[in-house]
């Protein structure tokens, strides 16, 4: 629960991204501009900025349009009694 009822999402998310669009923002300025906590700020802009984690980096490696076209390849392959190995499907 915040400390202060004024808390506002809604201005920790334009400060966030003011601060992202910064080259090097002002943290404690920014902080007082948009009236948020400069600690919860500093935190959601080291977030927004961090690489994604490992576990999370392979998820999404291929587009939409890019799995479709792979799924009905393989599909494809499957009809024509081909088994699709995963050397095949990677190359």
């Amino acid at each position: 629960m915040p400390k202060s009822s004024n808390f506002s999402e809604d201005r920790m998310a334009k400060a966030v991204a003011f601060a992202i669009a910064e080259k090097k923002p002002n943290i404690s300025k920014i902080a007082r501009e948009f009236d948020v906590s400069r600690e919860t700020l500093n935190s959601r802009i080291k977030k927004a900025k961090s690489s994604p984690t490992p576990k999370d980096s392979h998820r999404n490696n291929l587009r939409a349009f890019q799995e479709k076209a792979l799924i009905n390849w393989i599909v494809k392959m499957h009809s024509w009694n081909l088994p699709p190995t995963a050397a095949v499907i990677e190359a």
